[in-house]
């Protein structure tokens, strides 16, 4: 029962991969069952020709489904080759993302900063005019 549940969480390349193995190896131990019944009685033409029959289904079907694996398996290692890439990218723009934000952070602080000055300049401004003005204030009672 627990088989059962651990092969219906499998993907379904994998589960196509199970079902033509189990397939290849049934269809091997019948093929195996026949010969032997066929050798039990030598005069039975019918089971040895079912026995040969069986055997050239089971070659004909290893020899197709080993080009098939073999297909699979190039599959199977182009999609994990695209996951890792797409991984990758997805990592690198995550990097690149977060270099802007604390730019972005960066340009914002600069932004106040200028703000700041320009106030404090606007200060400094006034603050030479009163002392301007004060000056010529003086200027008049010294003389």
């Amino acid at each position: 029962m627990e088989i059962m549940k651990t092969i219906h969480g499998f993907h379904g390349v994998t589960k196509a991969v199970i079902g033509l193995t189990a397939l290849l190896l049934g269809l091997i131990l019948v093929t195996a069952v026949v010969q032997v019944y066929a050798m039990s009685n030598p005069g039975d033409k019918t089971a040895f020709q079912a026995g040969q029959g069986l055997g050239f289904m089971a070659l004909s079907l290893a020899s197709v489904l080993w080009q098939a694996f073999l297909l699979l398996l190039i599959i199977i290692v182009i999609y994990m080759a695209v996951t890792r890439i797409k991984a990758w990218i997805e990592k690198y723009l995550d990097a690149v993302i977060a270099k802007l934000d604390i730019l972005v952070g960066q340009k914002t602080g600069q932004d106040e900063a200028g703000a700041a000055m320009i106030s404090m300049n606007e200060k400094f401004t006034r603050m030479e005019k009163k002392l301007d003005n004060i000056e010529k204030i003086l200027e008049k009672v010294g003389e």
